[in-house]
């Protein structure tokens, strides 16, 4: 038989069955197992680790944001006149054995010849730097939210770190060129040829760069220019690394660094 709910005898019974419900539904919630599902799925809310309130969008942009920004700085900072040379970290020293021979030659002014190959190398990269910026922000243009999440957690540089990761086999191919034409045109490469005839001895000992330790090689002049020049690269590079790190560190650390909304969003609660 169907029940007349319209019949105020039953009032009493549907307030008894209605609160019963209720009272079964707190009890239920509030069971240890069913709080930590509740934990489990606001924590999963909030971005797989990210801070609270932060989209995983959000921190995509953001750490894309902060990488950029680092890039740029970098870029502006080094590629432009005395940028490598006058700067104590980015600065390009000669390899060894060059660089114990120029100290050695130094106090009696006799260096001359290398010191001219220091400030050249030095000059190239600050003319190839500028060449860095769009390859750098090309490369984060690609990092997903997956590469994302463990960054905006990790250390003061590991959005830095993962760029370096991702970026450096690439950019040593796509660096190299400019650079070796910045070489050429800047006297760098001349004036190694010149250090080359009178430091010959010095000079073979150079084919280990880029080589096993100790694995004897024969090196002709044009593979020691080659040599020389990837050499460059690579410490080019660690100066513009250097100087991305350091953006992300400030950023991260100092809120006066966090010129938008989404950076003090993204890095304002870690």
């Amino acid at each position: 038989m169907t029940k007349d709910l319209s019949n105020p005898q039953m009032a009493p019974l549907l307030r008894r069955q209605v609160l019963g419900g209720a009272g079964a539904a707190a009890a239920l919630l509030a069971t240890p197992a069913l709080a930590q599902d509740l934990g489990q799925l606001a924590r999963s809310a909030v971005g797989q680790g990210l801070p609270r309130g932060v989209t995983g969008t959000d921190a995509q942009r953001g750490l894309r944001e902060a990488l950029t920004n680092g890039a740029v700085a970098a870029v502006l900072r080094l590629g432009r006149t005395d940028g490598y040379w006058r700067d104590p970290v980015a600065r390009i020293e000669l390899p060894d054995p060059l660089d114990d021979v120029q100290r050695s030659l130094r106090p009696v002014r006799a260096s001359g010849m290398l010191d001219d190959l220091h400030l050249r190398s030095n000059r190239a990269a600050e003319a190839a730097a500028p060449q860095a910026r769009q390859i750098f922000i090309d490369a984060i243009r690609t990092f997903t939210i997956d590469d994302i999440v463990g960054v905006i957690r990790g250390s003061e540089t590991a959005g830095t770190q993962l760029l370096s990761a991702r970026t450096r086999p690439g950019l040593l191919g796509l660096f190299r060129p400019p650079m070796v034409t910045t070489l050429q045109s800047s006297g760098a490469s001349p004036a190694f040829d010149r250090v080359a005839g009178r430091y010959n001895r010095e000079i073979a000992r150079l084919g280990g760069l880029g080589s096993a330790a100790g694995a004897p090689q024969q090196t002709s002049g044009a593979q020691l220019r080659d040599q020389f020049a990837d050499y460059c690269v690579g410490k080019a590079l660690d100066g513009l690394f250097h100087y991305v790190g350091e953006e992300e560190r400030a950023i991260r650390r100092d809120p006066a660094r966090r010129t938008s909304d989404l950076l003090r969003r993204v890095f304002g609660n870690l």
